[in-house]
């Protein structure tokens, strides 16, 4: 009997491992992709930190504490609309981290970013240099 309980925890133990080990991959991979950025999103209970990355067409949005490839949230760049951006702390020097939170919409449904400044910049030139669209008559 005590050799089942050791092959269970070895089993155990390398589970535990083997999931670590993808869960900082994955983080290594998102961090390091260009055009990828840290930015936090308002849910309905509180923030959640995650990555943030520019794509051709969109913004993709992957949660940090996660083991999923696929991003929780893809917003158009054609239909991104920036609403308001506000100082976390109004009264703090300009500084490369302060902390903005941005308020979006697309197609109707509002939600709120944070990030540095630096990162809001960024992502306010990535929306003006899109390309122009196709007027419709």
């Amino acid at each position: 009997m005590p050799g089942v309980v050791w092959i269970a925890l070895v089993v155990v133990v390398g589970l535990v491992l083997a999931l670590a080990g993808v869960f900082f991959l994955r983080l290594r991979t998102l961090g390091h992709r260009v055009g990828s950025f840290e930015c936090a999103l308002r849910t309905p209970t509180g923030w959640a930190s995650g990555i943030a990355h520019y794509g051709a067409d969109s913004l993709h949005w992957y949660r940090l504490i996660s083991l999923d490839p696929r991003p929780d949230h893809s917003w158009s760049r054609a239909r991104f609309h920036v609403r308001s951006r506000d100082a976390r702390d109004p009264s703090a020097a300009v500084t490369p981290s302060r902390i903005f939170e941005v308020s979006c919409e697309v197609d109707g449904r509002e939600f709120v970013l944070a990030m540095r400044s630096g990162q809001y910049s960024g992502l306010s030139s990535w929306l003006e240099s899109q390309p122009p669209r196709e007027m419709s008559l």
